[in-house]
């Protein structure tokens, strides 16, 4: 048993199973990267755009809510999708009325005053990444609810997917 030799190393068999799961491992780590960074940015875009369709739909709904009901006009921008802009009066905290917009532009939504008479000022962006927004009264009978159809759509990876948003909220007028 004394004569026995202790050979130290690897053999041959060992260091070609090693470099045959490296080998593999290195195969599938450029497409593991890929589709995690592809996850990652998906949940992104999905995440902002949803952020984006509660905030503004928050703020249409509570401005429209208070708006006078006779004073509702729904029509478009020049070259902007049909039924994309709401002009309305509501009250403000003095009493008073103004004059309030919000509309399409492109891929996004604005909010805007009104003069006393009506024409709108300079609008303050609300939302990006807006695909279409539509406002229409769903019953032709009954003008005091309006209908809010709202799609935000973000690219996310080499503008192969793209996320979609979509919410529809019908709001009464209360006065």
């Amino acid at each position: 048993m004394k004569g026995l030799k202790i050979k130290r190393g690897y053999t041959l068999m060992e260091m070609m199973l090693v470099v045959a799961i490296m080998g593999v491992l290195i195969l599938a780590a450029p497409r593991t990267f890929i589709k995690t960074y592809q996850f990652v940015q998906l949940l992104t875009a999905r995440v902002e755009i949803q952020k984006n369709a509660r905030g503004a739909l928050a703020n249409i709904n509570r401005d429209l809510r208070q708006a006078m009901g006779d004073t509702i006009e729904v029509y478009e921008m020049p070259g902007q999708p049909p039924h994309s802009l709401i002009k309305f009066k509501k009250y403000d905290s003095y009493g008073g009325q103004k004059w309030v917009y919000y509309y399409q532009q492109g891929t996004q939504l604005y909010q805007a005053a009104g003069d006393l008479n009506g024409v709108m000022l300079a609008g303050k962006l609300i939302a990006n990444n807006l695909r279409y927004i539509a406002f229409t009264y769903p019953r032709t009978d009954d003008d005091g609810i309006i209908s809010i159809s709202i799609t935000f759509e973000k690219a996310t990876y080499e503008g192969g997917t793209k996320a979609l948003q979509m919410a529809v909220e019908k709001v009464r007028i209360m006065n």
